[in-house]
């Protein structure tokens, strides 16, 4: 079948705590007014409470909410809970960024869908001004007796099960009960909303295995920050998320620009060519037509290296990236580079053509200049110690089809003879 434009739809979780509001929701008003108690201790406590009984620290919060508003004499029902989601702060753009958003996203033809994602606790996200803006909220929460008192968690996210929530908007099953039907065999060409046109935007290591889930299937992570970008510049570092961003969702902002990137790529696999055909008695998949060159992230990577693209051809190594070519006869392929940059040597780079000629130089085959290679090109690289950072790294290896760390291709005659020679 043939995807077209205005029936493609595509989905963006959020976290919400330190992701679209800063701190914790409970700790706005609900921690010093209700409990009269100060933040650090409340989650101290939480600690404390989960290591004595070996506790998950999203029960343990919710047990402590309880049991602290009833020592303090406090009224809590599901409406209270509510009423302080209204004093959340959110970060900048948060507020006007849904529409903004959305109107970039139908000028394209695609329909966006936002979802929550969040340890945080359900009810107060109800309260916010922005809980309308989301098709379902996916939080922690209790269930109440017939006096609207709560009695019991009904809901526990913490960051392993946020992952299922994934699934569960991928598959377009709204519910948290329905185990029978997410467990149930997709095929992920049948499903509602591809992982491909999922971005999940979270802020710490809770996040990580959402992050991860999306960007090993084609998805978008982004890690934000507020003022320490550490935690989000480590995780890029790991290969755990795609992008980092100061959590400012303004016009024209990291995040915006992000975003709005994503979806110019999915407009473009639409309309340029990501043709699929399915034959549903083997639901064999077939490729029509290449996918476009994820032309964001080339220029993502590009500001990471502080270039326009790589040289083939530099007596001086005066370009920032030089590839520079030396003698290497790997079972018959001449493939191999040095690496330069700003003049330094940081390793060296073996690159094949797929149906590539024996003792045929890939330098012959190379545009004298390119800022990525084409996707019949590929590489192996291997890094000098401690020259150069992750960050770096991982801008060679994106913009160089590095294969080192995937078997995709392993079967094709020049990787299995050349590039990954030992």
């Amino acid at each position: 079948m043939l995807c077209e434009k205005s029936n493609v739809i595509m989905a963006i979780a959020y976290d919400f705590d330190g992701t679209l509001a800063r701190g914790n929701i409970q700790e706005n008003s609900f921690i010093p007014t209700t409990l009269g108690i100060k933040k650090e201790d409340f989650w101290n406590n939480v600690k404390e409470l989960s290591e004595e009984n070996n506790m998950d620290e999203i029960l343990s919060y919710m047990y402590l909410i309880v049991k602290k508003a009833y020592g303090a004499g406090a009224k809590i029902t599901r409406e209270e809970l509510s009423k302080h989601g209204k004093t959340v702060k959110y970060f900048n753009g948060v507020e006007e960024f849904f529409e903004r958003i959305n109107d970039y996203a139908a000028q394209k033809g695609i329909s966006i869908e936002h979802y929550i994602v969040s340890s945080g606790t359900k009810e107060m996200i109800d309260g916010t001004t922005i809980a309308n803006k989301f098709k379902n909220i996916y939080a922690s929460s209790f269930m109440y007796d017939e006096y609207g008192k709560p009695t019991w968690p009904a809901l526990a996210i913490n960051y392993t099960t946020k992952t299922q929530y994934l699934y569960r908007i991928s598959k377009g099953i709204l519910n948290a009960w329905d185990n029978k039907l997410i467990n149930k065999y997709i095929p992920e060409n049948e499903r509602r909303i591809l992982f491909e046109n999922m971005i999940y935007i979270g802020d710490g290591e809770t996040d990580v295995p959402a992050m991860k889930l999306l960007k090993t299937n084609g998805g978008t992570s982004i890690a934000v920050y507020d003022e320490n970008k550490e935690t989000a510049k480590t995780l890029l570092e790991q290969n755990r998320v795609n992008y980092i961003a100061k959590a400012d969702y303004t016009d024209g902002s990291e995040i915006d620009a992000i975003i709005k990137s994503t979806i110019d790529r999915i407009s473009l696999n639409l309309t340029n060519g990501k043709l699929q055909i399915y034959n549903k008695q083997n639901t064999a998949e077939i490729s029509i037509q290449k996918s476009n060159n994820q032309v964001r992230d080339k220029q993502y990577y590009l500001s990471v290296l502080k270039t326009e693209g790589f040289k083939l051809e530099d007596t001086n190594k005066a370009n920032k990236i030089y590839l520079k070519k030396y003698s290497w006869d790997d079972h018959g392929y001449q493939t191999s580079f040095y690496i330069w940059n700003n003049g330094n040597y940081i390793g060296t780079v073996k690159i094949a053509k797929l149906n590539q000629n024996k003792n045929e130089h890939t330098a012959d085959l190379l545009e004298k200049n390119f800022d990525k290679l084409d996707d019949d090109f590929f590489s192996v690289i291997r890094f000098k110690k401690d020259e150069i950072d992750e960050e770096t790294k991982e801008a060679l290896r994106f913009l160089l089809n590095d294969i080192s760390n995937t078997n995709k291709y392993d079967n094709n005659e020049i990787i299995k003879k050349s590039l990954k020679r030992s």
